[in-house]
């Protein structure tokens, strides 16, 4: 799978699902996902991603933390930023298509708040 480093502004100002604006007025809500083991990108921590899902004709935007951040502590990989619990459940079921594919994602972690 190819992955290609994208703007943060581009990736962070934008709903991961919909491409909904994000505003600073907007509920924002966070989607972490573990990578399958093997899958290696440290080259890009720190920095937001394209990745093209196998199972759809869609491609996503992922901020890939850094080693030692809260969210790699709590075991992400991975963050997806979404505008809200229906896009994030869309997105959840599409990733749990890419987990059982076994492709990158081991597991997807979604809390409703």
């Amino acid at each position: 799978m190819d992955y290609a480093i994208i703007p943060d502004e581009q990736a962070l100002g934008k709903c991961t699902w919909c491409m909904k604006q994000i505003t600073e007025e907007s509920e924002v809500f966070g989607m972490g996902v573990k990578l399958k083991p093997g899958v290696n990108l440290s080259e890009y921590e720190g920095h937001c991603v394209q990745i093209d899902l196998t199972s759809r004709e869609k491609a996503v935007s992922m901020l890939v933390p850094m080693q030692g951040s809260e969210a790699r502590e709590e075991g992400n990989d991975g963050i997806f930023l979404l505008c809200s619990k229906a896009c994030g459940n869309q997105l959840k079921a599409t990733l749990e298509g890419e987990v059982a594919l076994g492709k990158t994602f081991g597991r997807v972690h979604f809390t409703h708040q």
